[in-house]
């Protein structure tokens, strides 16, 4: 049960993630015309403001990750206090008010001490490679932050109206997953960037298929004995450069090689020069 809280917790998560940082690099249209392409010429979303207001179930997906979240640290913790007298899994808010009878909070804020923090290693005068800075030892738990999300997400969650859910009842959130107990939302935002680039490829294949099909095999072929590499390598003009690879979807050797994957450099990411099908780095990396 406690793998499969923490699943969900980050599951849930990395969704309320992905959307904060969209909206925080989305920022407002700025007012001079010059200014509009620079993202950050607009000032980023402040704490207080609506929290993904176009996102469908934001309030639900906040409270289910704060439901799991809060439950997989309680039973870490202190065993068996996450449920009630009746077996069941407390409430969000009951879970809160367990941790906060066993960590004293102050100004809102309870610090759950990791029992095995990593050894502190000495820091020198000098500037060096080891002097990277510390992972806190502390979980830390805005009690008062996430109380209020969980009150203004009430409304829309039960059916009794809009909700308020802000950016700052996320990040309050987001930090739950530093504790031992929780700590998969990286797994989770790898697996869901890899599914994705699966899906982009799979619709690129198929988009390149559908072409390949209406221009007909004679078109392809004379556009794969005319092709000209334009990433051609050049000792000088062009070290980078690729040579033509064979493209999955048309079977020519026209694929146009941009780049091969940063993690183990074997696959080319680039464009066929006859089908159109485009490889994406994320979909090079798999």
């Amino acid at each position: 049960m406690r793998d499969q809280r923490a699943a969900e917790f980050a599951r849930c998560a990395v969704v309320l993630a992905a959307e904060l940082r969209e909206t925080r690099h989305a920022g407002a249209v700025a007012a001079d015309p010059v200014e509009q392409a620079d993202p950050f010429a607009a000032p980023a979303p402040t704490g207080d403001d609506p929290f993904a207001p176009s996102m469908a179930g934001r309030e639900g997906v906040f409270y289910q990750a704060l439901s799991n979240g809060l439950a997989a640290i309680v039973a870490s913790e202190w065993p068996g206090e996450e449920l009630d007298r009746n077996g069941r899994v407390r409430s969000a808010s009951a879970l809160l008010k367990v941790i906060e009878e066993h960590v004293p909070a102050t100004d809102g804020i309870m610090l759950i001490p990791d029992k095995h923090p990593m050894p502190e290693i000495p820091q020198g005068d000098t500037d060096s490679l080891f002097q990277a800075p510390r992972l806190s030892s502390h979980t830390r738990i805005d009690v008062r932050t996430l109380q209020n999300g969980i009150e203004v997400s009430q409304a829309a969650h039960h059916g009794r109206g809009a909700g308020g859910l802000q950016h700052r009842h996320v990040e309050a959130l987001l930090a739950l997953d530093g504790h031992k107990s929780l700590g998969a939302m990286g797994e989770e935002q790898q697996d869901r960037i890899q599914q994705t680039a699966q899906r982009e490829d799979a619709a690129s294949q198929k988009r390149a298929a559908e072409y390949l099909e209406r221009i007909g095999e004679e078109e392809a072929i004379r556009r794969a004995e005319n092709v000209s590499n334009p990433n051609a390598f050049h000792p000088e003009h062009n070290p980078d450069g690729q040579d033509l690879d064979t493209c999955p979807v048309c079977g020519h050797g026209t694929f146009c090689v941009e780049g091969l994957d940063p993690v183990f450099g074997r696959v080319g990411y680039g464009q066929c020069l006859v089908c159109t099908y485009t490889r994406t780095p994320g979909a090079a990396r798999r």
